[in-house]
């Protein structure tokens, strides 16, 4: 198995393209009208962008294995003075991975995008707001996921009782939320998380293992497959979940803190990207949601301030450079 992951694990920046299909028929195709097969499942574009290349069916033999999902974990917030930090797992199917990638360089090329996408790079640009919107209307419209939890670090005891040992109390809240996402997705998951300097150079491994384990103590099956940390500049999955872990994190800092002000595209995102999930904020947390799932943490945080459903809404325009 470990051979086949690993090769798995190298096919990733190979530029094929097919298309898909959508698990969500109420949020990702009720909002087209439409039934073709590049809405159904296809990783469309935002009304306002241009077509990608053409999408052909092409699978290579390598990407044909038993694992259904390669799962891209990234956080934001957990050094400095923020009030929270957010961890976000970006769900791709096995057979679409390649054709996530090349979606994923196509919009880089569109907005002007240099370098790895990050969410501490999006400054003062249209392209840098754009490509932030442009990726959450990927994950709305195609067959990926995306689930994430925001811990305000004040009520949270392990946080804040054991300071000396943090590290500890952030995999806690890592492992809650891969078990959620196994739990929902009832699939077969290789999970790759963005390298960390840890006291402890085995919590990816112990991550995983703890995971399953409180899956099989709920009668589900062991899914997850492995968990290891890696160079997100050699994995596009780990790039676009740090874009979407650092805005749904900033949007609540942003609660926590009315009176803080981020970069203007920035902002300038926050607002799209709200209006795209058909709220007025980026602060909400979701029902339980296979597709797109915020979870606010600990118990006390649900709710607040408030939980709101997910009513897509595509027909957002681009941002303007007069706007930045």
């Amino acid at each position: 198995m470990l051979t086949i992951n690993r090769m798995l694990a190298s096919t990733v920046f190979k530029q094929t393209k097919g298309t898909g299909s959508s698990s969500n028929k109420a949020l990702k195709t009720t909002p087209f009208g439409r039934s073709d097969a590049f809405t159904r499942g296809g990783f469309a574009m935002m009304p306002h962008a241009t077509a990608p290349l053409s999408l052909m069916l092409y699978f290579t033999q390598s990407m044909e294995t038993q694992l259904d999902y390669l799962v891209y974990g990234d956080e934001s917030g957990t050094t400095g003075s923020d009030r929270c930090y957010s961890i976000g797992l970006l769900c791709v199917t096995k057979t679409k991975v390649n054709e996530f990638n090349q979606y994923v360089l196509d919009l880089k090329k569109k907005r002007g995008i240099v370098g790895e996408l990050k969410w501490s790079k999006i400054k003062n640009s249209a392209g840098q707001a754009n490509i932030c919107i442009d990726l959450l209307s990927m994950v709305l419209r195609s067959s990926c996921c995306f689930h994430s939890i925001i811990v305000e670090k004040s009520i949270y005891n392990n946080w804040t009782t054991d300071k000396t040992d943090r590290e500890k109390a952030f995999y806690q809240t890592y492992t809650y939320l891969l078990k959620n996402t196994a739990k929902q997705l009832k699939s077969k998951l290789i999970v790759l998380i963005d390298q960390k300097c840890d006291k402890y150079k085995k919590n990816d491994e112990v991550m995983g293992i703890v995971a399953n384990n409180m899956l099989a103590k709920l009668g589900s099956d062991r899914t997850i497959q492995e968990v290891t940390m890696n160079d997100s500049k050699e994995h596009l999955g780990l790039q676009v979940v740090d874009i979407l872990t650092g805005a749904v994190n900033s949007g609540y800092m942003k609660f926590l803190k009315p009176e803080l002000t981020l970069s203007v595209a920035k902002e300038a995102a926050f607002i799209k990207m709200a209006a795209m999930l058909g709220w007025d904020k980026l602060v909400y947390d979701t029902y339980p949601n296979k597709d797109f799932n915020i979870w606010h943490f600990p118990s006390e945080n649900r709710s607040r301030p408030a939980t709101k459903a997910i009513v897509p809404n595509f027909n957002i325009k681009a941002v303007h450079q007069s706007e930045i």
